[in-house]
Protein backbone atom coordinates (compact mmCIF):
# COMPACT_ATOMS: atom_id res chain seq x y z
CA UNK A 1 0.00 0.00 0.00
CA UNK A 2 1.04 3.50 -0.90
CA UNK A 3 1.02 5.21 2.79
CA UNK A 4 2.28 8.59 1.18
CA UNK A 5 -0.88 8.71 -1.27
CA UNK A 6 -3.08 7.35 1.52
CA UNK A 7 -1.32 10.49 3.42
CA UNK A 8 -2.07 12.54 0.76
CA UNK A 9 -5.54 11.54 0.34
CA UNK A 10 -6.46 12.38 4.17
CA UNK A 11 -5.12 15.63 4.44
CA UNK A 12 -7.12 17.20 0.78
CA UNK A 13 -10.09 15.57 3.19
CA UNK A 14 -9.13 17.37 5.96
CA UNK A 15 -8.68 20.84 4.55
CA UNK A 16 -12.21 20.62 2.32
CA UNK A 17 -13.60 20.04 5.91
CA UNK A 18 -12.06 22.87 7.40
CA UNK A 19 -13.07 25.34 4.11
CA UNK A 20 -16.65 24.24 4.32
CA UNK A 21 -16.92 25.10 7.75
CA UNK A 22 -14.59 28.73 7.07
CA UNK A 23 -17.70 29.06 4.41
CA UNK A 24 -20.44 28.41 7.17
CA UNK A 25 -18.98 30.44 9.55
CA UNK A 26 -18.17 33.09 6.86
CA UNK A 27 -22.02 33.16 5.46
CA UNK A 28 -23.12 33.21 9.26
CA UNK A 29 -20.96 36.97 9.85
CA UNK A 30 -22.03 38.11 6.76
CA UNK A 31 -25.64 37.36 7.84
CA UNK A 32 -25.74 38.67 11.11
CA UNK A 33 -24.01 41.88 9.96
CA UNK A 34 -26.19 42.42 7.10
CA UNK A 35 -28.97 42.22 9.80
CA UNK A 36 -27.34 45.42 11.80
CA UNK A 37 -26.99 47.45 9.23
CA UNK A 38 -29.44 50.47 9.44
CA UNK A 39 -32.09 51.23 6.51
CA UNK A 40 -30.36 55.01 6.37
CA UNK A 41 -26.92 53.68 5.11
CA UNK A 42 -28.38 51.39 2.10
CA UNK A 43 -28.26 53.48 -1.14
CA UNK A 44 -31.29 54.48 -2.64
CA UNK A 45 -32.64 55.01 -6.05
CA UNK A 46 -31.96 58.67 -7.18
CA UNK A 47 -35.63 59.98 -7.48
CA UNK A 48 -37.02 62.47 -5.37
CA UNK A 49 -40.96 63.24 -5.44
CA UNK A 50 -42.24 66.87 -4.34
CA UNK A 51 -45.82 67.95 -3.72
CA UNK A 52 -45.77 72.02 -3.27
CA UNK A 53 -48.02 74.62 -4.11
CA UNK A 54 -47.99 75.97 -7.45
CA UNK A 55 -44.81 78.50 -8.11
CA UNK A 56 -43.14 77.92 -4.67
CA UNK A 57 -39.60 76.99 -6.14
CA UNK A 58 -37.91 78.30 -9.51
CA UNK A 59 -37.02 75.45 -12.31
CA UNK A 60 -33.71 77.18 -11.57
CA UNK A 61 -32.96 75.86 -8.30
CA UNK A 62 -34.47 72.51 -9.08
CA UNK A 63 -32.16 71.54 -11.80
CA UNK A 64 -29.42 72.93 -9.45
CA UNK A 65 -30.43 70.38 -7.29
CA UNK A 66 -30.44 67.09 -9.74
CA UNK A 67 -27.19 68.78 -11.07
CA UNK A 68 -25.28 68.57 -8.10
CA UNK A 69 -26.30 65.51 -6.69
CA UNK A 70 -27.72 63.54 -9.69
CA UNK A 71 -31.37 62.97 -8.06
CA UNK A 72 -34.12 63.36 -10.07
CA UNK A 73 -37.08 65.12 -9.04
CA UNK A 74 -40.82 64.29 -10.13
CA UNK A 75 -42.40 67.44 -8.81
CA UNK A 76 -46.35 67.75 -8.68
CA UNK A 77 -48.44 70.71 -7.43
CA UNK A 78 -51.40 71.82 -5.88
CA UNK A 79 -53.72 75.11 -4.91
CA UNK A 80 -55.19 74.30 -1.55
CA UNK A 81 -54.32 72.39 1.67
CA UNK A 82 -57.19 70.09 1.69
CA UNK A 83 -55.65 68.38 -1.15
CA UNK A 84 -52.83 67.58 0.06
CA UNK A 85 -53.95 66.55 3.60
CA UNK A 86 -56.93 64.67 1.66
CA UNK A 87 -53.85 62.64 0.09
CA UNK A 88 -51.70 62.92 3.25
CA UNK A 89 -54.06 60.90 5.21
CA UNK A 90 -54.99 58.39 2.08
CA UNK A 91 -51.21 57.21 2.66
CA UNK A 92 -49.26 55.67 -0.04
CA UNK A 93 -48.70 58.82 -1.73
CA UNK A 94 -45.07 58.69 -3.20
CA UNK A 95 -43.93 61.91 -2.36
CA UNK A 96 -41.05 62.64 -0.35
CA UNK A 97 -41.05 65.97 0.63
CA UNK A 98 -44.43 68.21 0.81
CA UNK A 99 -44.99 71.91 2.44
CA UNK A 100 -48.09 72.02 4.09
CA UNK A 101 -49.01 75.18 5.87
CA UNK A 102 -48.23 75.23 9.90
CA UNK A 103 -51.73 76.11 11.27
CA UNK A 104 -53.67 73.95 11.56
CA UNK A 105 -52.56 71.75 9.11
CA UNK A 106 -49.38 70.33 10.40
CA UNK A 107 -50.15 69.98 13.67
CA UNK A 108 -53.52 67.72 12.72
CA UNK A 109 -51.30 65.65 10.14
CA UNK A 110 -48.56 65.36 12.80
CA UNK A 111 -51.59 64.02 15.16
CA UNK A 112 -52.55 61.84 12.50
CA UNK A 113 -49.33 59.95 12.11
CA UNK A 114 -48.47 61.45 8.72
CA UNK A 115 -45.02 62.34 8.98
CA UNK A 116 -41.80 60.72 9.58
CA UNK A 117 -39.86 61.94 12.75
CA UNK A 118 -37.19 63.97 11.86
CA UNK A 119 -32.97 62.95 12.60
CA UNK A 120 -31.68 66.15 12.81
CA UNK A 121 -28.20 65.61 12.62
CA UNK A 122 -29.15 65.00 8.61
CA UNK A 123 -29.63 68.96 8.31
CA UNK A 124 -26.85 71.03 9.74
CA UNK A 125 -28.04 73.83 7.83
CA UNK A 126 -31.45 74.19 10.44
CA UNK A 127 -28.95 76.48 12.61
CA UNK A 128 -29.73 79.13 9.47
CA UNK A 129 -33.54 79.56 11.06
CA UNK A 130 -34.30 82.50 12.26
CA UNK A 131 -35.63 81.64 16.22
CA UNK A 132 -38.81 84.37 15.28
CA UNK A 133 -40.18 81.19 13.04
CA UNK A 134 -39.05 78.67 15.00
CA UNK A 135 -41.09 80.19 18.32
CA UNK A 136 -44.22 80.71 16.03
CA UNK A 137 -44.08 76.83 15.54
CA UNK A 138 -44.29 76.37 19.13
CA UNK A 139 -48.31 75.50 19.23
CA UNK A 140 -47.75 73.70 15.98
CA UNK A 141 -44.65 71.13 16.21
CA UNK A 142 -43.00 72.42 19.25
CA UNK A 143 -39.53 70.76 19.01
CA UNK A 144 -40.09 70.86 15.00
CA UNK A 145 -39.89 67.25 15.68
CA UNK A 146 -41.60 66.62 12.48
CA UNK A 147 -41.45 69.91 10.57
CA UNK A 148 -39.28 73.04 9.62
CA UNK A 149 -40.40 76.56 8.69
CA UNK A 150 -39.60 77.47 5.18
CA UNK A 151 -41.62 79.81 3.65
CA UNK A 152 -43.72 82.73 5.30
CA UNK A 153 -45.85 86.17 4.88
CA UNK A 154 -48.38 87.66 5.57
CA UNK A 155 -51.98 88.39 5.25
CA UNK A 156 -53.60 91.52 4.35
CA UNK A 157 -55.53 92.34 0.62
CA UNK A 158 -54.41 93.18 -2.75
CA UNK A 159 -55.85 95.63 -5.23
CA UNK A 160 -55.78 96.81 -9.02
CA UNK A 161 -55.34 100.70 -8.31
CA UNK A 162 -56.79 101.91 -11.62
CA UNK A 163 -59.84 100.01 -11.51
CA UNK A 164 -60.10 100.79 -7.34
CA UNK A 165 -59.55 104.13 -7.65
CA UNK A 166 -61.95 104.68 -10.40
CA UNK A 167 -64.96 103.39 -8.38
CA UNK A 168 -64.08 105.10 -4.87
CA UNK A 169 -61.34 108.06 -5.41
CA UNK A 170 -61.70 108.27 -1.48
CA UNK A 171 -61.52 104.19 -0.52
CA UNK A 172 -59.73 103.63 2.82
CA UNK A 173 -56.50 101.69 0.83
CA UNK A 174 -55.11 101.06 4.00
CA UNK A 175 -58.11 99.88 6.18
CA UNK A 176 -59.71 96.21 6.51
CA UNK A 177 -62.88 97.90 5.30
CA UNK A 178 -61.83 97.44 1.94
CA UNK A 179 -63.27 93.64 2.36
CA UNK A 180 -65.58 93.94 5.32
CA UNK A 181 -67.13 96.67 5.51
CA UNK A 182 -70.40 96.31 3.23
CA UNK A 183 -70.59 100.28 2.46
CA UNK A 184 -67.11 100.41 1.17
CA UNK A 185 -66.77 96.53 -0.32
CA UNK A 186 -69.65 97.39 -2.30
CA UNK A 187 -68.20 99.47 -4.39
CA UNK A 188 -65.90 97.39 -6.23
CA UNK A 189 -68.61 94.41 -7.09
CA UNK A 190 -68.49 95.24 -10.38
CA UNK A 191 -64.75 94.41 -10.83
CA UNK A 192 -65.00 91.57 -8.63
CA UNK A 193 -63.71 90.80 -5.37
CA UNK A 194 -62.54 87.18 -3.87
CA UNK A 195 -62.05 85.76 -0.17
CA UNK A 196 -59.28 83.08 0.15
CA UNK A 197 -60.87 79.95 -0.19
CA UNK A 198 -60.34 78.20 3.52
CA UNK A 199 -61.92 79.25 6.63
CA UNK A 200 -58.67 79.70 8.69
CA UNK A 201 -57.56 82.23 6.51
CA UNK A 202 -60.77 84.10 6.87
CA UNK A 203 -62.49 84.22 9.90
CA UNK A 204 -59.38 85.24 11.81
CA UNK A 205 -58.91 88.47 9.94
CA UNK A 206 -62.62 89.10 10.36
CA UNK A 207 -62.06 89.09 14.32
CA UNK A 208 -59.13 91.75 13.59
CA UNK A 209 -61.43 93.88 11.67
CA UNK A 210 -64.60 93.49 14.14
CA UNK A 211 -61.65 94.48 16.89
CA UNK A 212 -62.14 91.07 18.74
CA UNK A 213 -59.15 88.47 19.53
CA UNK A 214 -57.90 86.65 15.78
CA UNK A 215 -57.19 83.91 18.61
CA UNK A 216 -60.34 83.80 19.64
CA UNK A 217 -61.44 80.33 20.83
CA UNK A 218 -65.31 81.87 22.10
CA UNK A 219 -68.21 80.10 20.02
CA UNK A 220 -69.87 83.60 19.93
CA UNK A 221 -67.00 85.62 18.36
CA UNK A 222 -67.14 83.10 15.66
CA UNK A 223 -70.85 83.69 15.54
CA UNK A 224 -70.43 87.24 15.46
CA UNK A 225 -67.41 86.94 12.85
CA UNK A 226 -70.22 84.50 10.31
CA UNK A 227 -73.04 87.01 11.07
CA UNK A 228 -70.42 89.85 9.46
CA UNK A 229 -69.01 87.21 7.07
CA UNK A 230 -72.96 87.07 5.72
CA UNK A 231 -73.72 91.13 5.74
CA UNK A 232 -70.56 91.13 3.11
CA UNK A 233 -70.92 87.78 1.26
CA UNK A 234 -73.74 89.41 -1.10
CA UNK A 235 -70.10 91.23 -2.69
CA UNK A 236 -68.08 88.39 -3.01
CA UNK A 237 -67.49 86.87 -6.11
CA UNK A 238 -64.61 84.04 -6.00
CA UNK A 239 -63.22 82.16 -3.25
CA UNK A 240 -59.73 81.60 -4.47
CA UNK A 241 -56.05 80.14 -3.55
CA UNK A 242 -53.36 81.04 -5.64
CA UNK A 243 -55.47 81.49 -8.38
CA UNK A 244 -55.95 85.45 -6.98
CA UNK A 245 -53.01 86.57 -8.84
CA UNK A 246 -53.67 85.33 -12.82
CA UNK A 247 -57.08 86.94 -11.57
CA UNK A 248 -55.98 90.14 -10.51
CA UNK A 249 -53.58 90.38 -13.33
CA UNK A 250 -56.27 89.24 -15.94
CA UNK A 251 -58.69 91.82 -14.70
CA UNK A 252 -61.33 89.16 -13.50
CA UNK A 253 -61.01 90.94 -10.04
CA UNK A 254 -60.03 93.91 -8.56
CA UNK A 255 -59.44 93.47 -4.88
CA UNK A 256 -58.97 90.03 -3.17
CA UNK A 257 -57.74 88.53 -0.22
CA UNK A 258 -54.09 87.79 -0.32
CA UNK A 259 -50.78 86.39 1.01
CA UNK A 260 -47.91 88.86 0.37
CA UNK A 261 -45.12 86.76 -1.38
CA UNK A 262 -48.35 86.03 -4.35
CA UNK A 263 -49.02 89.77 -4.52
CA UNK A 264 -44.99 90.29 -5.71
CA UNK A 265 -45.77 87.86 -8.26
CA UNK A 266 -48.81 89.47 -9.69
CA UNK A 267 -46.93 92.87 -9.64
CA UNK A 268 -44.39 91.80 -11.82
CA UNK A 269 -46.77 89.71 -14.41
CA UNK A 270 -49.11 93.03 -14.17
CA UNK A 271 -46.14 95.13 -15.17
CA UNK A 272 -45.28 92.82 -18.06
CA UNK A 273 -49.02 92.30 -18.88
CA UNK A 274 -50.02 95.82 -19.53
CA UNK A 275 -48.33 98.77 -18.19
CA UNK A 276 -50.85 100.61 -17.13
CA UNK A 277 -52.23 98.20 -14.59
CA UNK A 278 -50.94 99.12 -10.82
CA UNK A 279 -50.89 95.94 -8.25
CA UNK A 280 -50.85 97.48 -4.95
CA UNK A 281 -50.59 94.90 -1.65
CA UNK A 282 -51.70 96.10 2.04
CA UNK A 283 -50.99 95.24 5.42
CA UNK A 284 -53.90 96.79 7.14
CA UNK A 285 -53.72 98.97 10.17
CA UNK A 286 -56.40 97.17 12.21
CA UNK A 287 -53.45 94.65 12.02
CA UNK A 288 -53.14 90.82 10.63
CA UNK A 289 -51.71 87.35 10.46
CA UNK A 290 -48.68 85.56 10.09
CA UNK A 291 -48.52 82.38 7.74
CA UNK A 292 -46.13 79.54 7.41
CA UNK A 293 -45.43 76.49 4.98
CA UNK A 294 -43.54 74.01 6.45
CA UNK A 295 -40.92 71.08 4.71
CA UNK A 296 -42.28 67.79 5.76
CA UNK A 297 -41.25 64.27 4.80
CA UNK A 298 -44.32 62.35 4.85
CA UNK A 299 -44.70 58.25 7.03
CA UNK A 300 -44.47 56.45 3.92
CA UNK A 301 -41.98 58.34 1.81
CA UNK A 302 -40.25 56.05 -1.13
CA UNK A 303 -36.86 58.07 -0.89
CA UNK A 304 -36.22 59.57 2.28
CA UNK A 305 -32.64 60.32 2.70
CA UNK A 306 -32.87 62.16 -0.74
CA UNK A 307 -35.84 63.93 0.53
CA UNK A 308 -32.69 65.24 3.93
CA UNK A 309 -30.51 65.85 0.85
CA UNK A 310 -32.93 68.16 -0.54
CA UNK A 311 -34.43 69.94 2.67
CA UNK A 312 -30.85 70.38 3.43
CA UNK A 313 -29.93 72.26 -0.18
CA UNK A 314 -33.30 74.44 0.26
CA UNK A 315 -31.55 75.20 3.79
CA UNK A 316 -28.91 76.40 2.46
CA UNK A 317 -28.41 80.31 2.61
CA UNK A 318 -27.75 80.68 -0.81
CA UNK A 319 -30.55 78.47 -1.84
CA UNK A 320 -32.94 80.20 -0.02
CA UNK A 321 -31.56 83.26 -1.06
CA UNK A 322 -32.04 82.63 -4.86
CA UNK A 323 -35.80 81.31 -3.99
CA UNK A 324 -36.85 84.79 -2.46
CA UNK A 325 -34.81 87.00 -5.30
CA UNK A 326 -36.43 85.10 -8.01
CA UNK A 327 -40.37 84.49 -6.08
CA UNK A 328 -40.22 87.83 -3.94
CA UNK A 329 -41.15 85.45 -1.01
CA UNK A 330 -39.19 85.19 2.06
CA UNK A 331 -37.76 82.23 3.63
CA UNK A 332 -37.08 81.69 7.15
CA UNK A 333 -33.45 81.70 6.78
CA UNK A 334 -31.68 84.72 8.86
CA UNK A 335 -28.20 83.58 6.92
CA UNK A 336 -29.87 84.36 3.91
CA UNK A 337 -30.87 87.89 4.54
CA UNK A 338 -27.52 89.09 2.39
CA UNK A 339 -27.43 87.54 -0.51
CA UNK A 340 -31.08 88.53 -1.18
CA UNK A 341 -31.24 91.90 -3.36
CA UNK A 342 -31.51 95.00 -1.35
CA UNK A 343 -34.92 96.50 -2.64
CA UNK A 344 -36.33 93.27 -1.74
CA UNK A 345 -35.13 93.42 1.82
CA UNK A 346 -36.59 97.07 1.96
CA UNK A 347 -39.99 96.01 0.74
CA UNK A 348 -42.16 96.48 3.80
CA UNK A 349 -45.03 95.14 2.10
CA UNK A 350 -42.47 91.52 2.06
CA UNK A 351 -40.57 92.19 5.28
CA UNK A 352 -42.39 94.79 7.62
CA UNK A 353 -40.98 96.36 10.23
CA UNK A 354 -39.44 94.51 12.76
CA UNK A 355 -41.97 95.90 15.29
CA UNK A 356 -44.53 94.88 13.21
CA UNK A 357 -43.23 91.87 12.13
CA UNK A 358 -43.40 90.77 15.67
CA UNK A 359 -47.06 91.50 16.65
CA UNK A 360 -48.28 89.14 13.70
CA UNK A 361 -49.13 85.62 15.06
CA UNK A 362 -49.99 82.78 13.38
CA UNK A 363 -53.46 81.30 13.53
CA UNK A 364 -54.29 79.87 16.60
CA UNK A 365 -54.93 75.64 16.21
CA UNK A 366 -58.34 75.42 17.39
CA UNK A 367 -59.71 72.04 19.36
CA UNK A 368 -61.84 69.84 17.57
CA UNK A 369 -65.11 71.16 17.80
CA UNK A 370 -64.35 74.52 17.27
CA UNK A 371 -62.83 73.74 13.47
CA UNK A 372 -66.01 71.43 13.24
CA UNK A 373 -68.43 74.81 13.60
CA UNK A 374 -66.37 76.87 11.93
CA UNK A 375 -66.08 74.85 8.62
CA UNK A 376 -69.99 74.15 8.60
CA UNK A 377 -70.28 77.97 8.76
CA UNK A 378 -67.79 78.34 5.69
CA UNK A 379 -70.03 76.33 3.94
CA UNK A 380 -73.19 77.77 5.08
CA UNK A 381 -71.08 81.30 4.32
CA UNK A 382 -70.62 80.39 0.72
CA UNK A 383 -73.75 79.01 -0.34
CA UNK A 384 -75.25 82.69 0.91
CA UNK A 385 -76.56 81.40 3.52
CA UNK A 386 -79.29 83.91 6.10
CA UNK A 387 -77.83 85.36 8.80
CA UNK A 388 -77.73 83.53 12.25
CA UNK A 389 -79.25 84.46 15.29
CA UNK A 390 -76.54 85.55 18.25
CA UNK A 391 -79.29 86.35 21.11
CA UNK A 392 -77.66 84.39 24.16
CA UNK A 393 -74.88 82.73 24.78
CA UNK A 394 -73.86 80.79 21.42
CA UNK A 395 -73.53 76.98 21.67
CA UNK A 396 -72.12 75.01 18.89
CA UNK A 397 -74.65 73.22 16.45
CA UNK A 398 -74.13 69.88 16.57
Amino acid sequence: MDLTWLDKKIFIKKMMTFAGILCVIGYGISVYFASRISPTTTQEPPYLNIYNWYGMIPSTILTQFEKETGIQIRYDLYDNNETLEAKLLAGRTGYDVVFPSASPYVKRLIEAGAFQKLDKTKLKNLAHLDPLFIENMQDVDPNLMYSIPFYWGTFGFAYAEEAILERMPDAPLNSYRMLFDPNVVSKFQSCGVSLLEEPVDVYPEILIFLGLDPLSSDFNDLKIAQNHLTKVRPYISRFLGQRFISELVSGEICLAQAWSGEVQQAEQQASEVNSKMTIRYVIPEEGGSLWIDALCIPKDAPHPQNAYTFINFLLRPDISAAITNQLLCPTTNKSALSFIRKEIRNNQALYPRPDLLKRLKLAKIQNQQYEKVRTRYWFLAKQRAPLLSINGKCKPEE
